[in-house]
């Protein structure tokens, strides 16, 4: 069974103790936009509720999509500096992340990206589902 946190234990309730997180994204980024939209979501849901975690993932979105930085829809430098850094080195992460043979390893690698917070990830881009494998450490 996957180690679940309290991230997801609160965006997916208690099923998610019976390893059912069908609302969560099970399969493989396809663009690099999409692999750093999976990123930043990871980011913005860190250390805050659902609802917050969602709130904060849209305006960072508009503001990116804008042309602008992430500090316009997140208060928080360090996490917003995280994101415009994600953003701006997308296509050259995607392609490191593909090109990894240890995935959940390179996840790590990733600004703001934790040793939790990487688990939470690896779920939402599917490489649990791909590989066949559960959360170990």
């Amino acid at each position: 069974m996957p180690s679940f946190g309290l991230e997801e234990i609160m965006r997916y309730g208690a099923n998610a103790f019976a390893g059912d997180v069908s609302g969560a994204q099970t399969s493989s980024p396809e663009t690099a936009e999409e692999f750093a939209q999976h990123v930043i979501e990871a980011i913005c849901h860190t250390s805050v509720t659902p609802s917050v975690g969602r709130r904060t993932f849209e305006r960072c979105m508009r503001a990116l999509s804008l042309g602008s930085t992430a500090r316009i829809g997140f208060r928080h430098p360090a996490k917003a500096e995280a994101i415009d850094r994600v953003w701006c080195d997308r296509e050259r992460l995607f392609d490191e992340y593909n090109g990894s043979s240890d995935k959940l390893s390179f996840l790590a690698t990733l600004p703001w990206i934790g040793p939790v917070t990487k688990h939470s990830l690896a779920r939402r881009l599917g490489i649990y589902a791909e590989h066949g494998q559960r959360a170990v450490a």
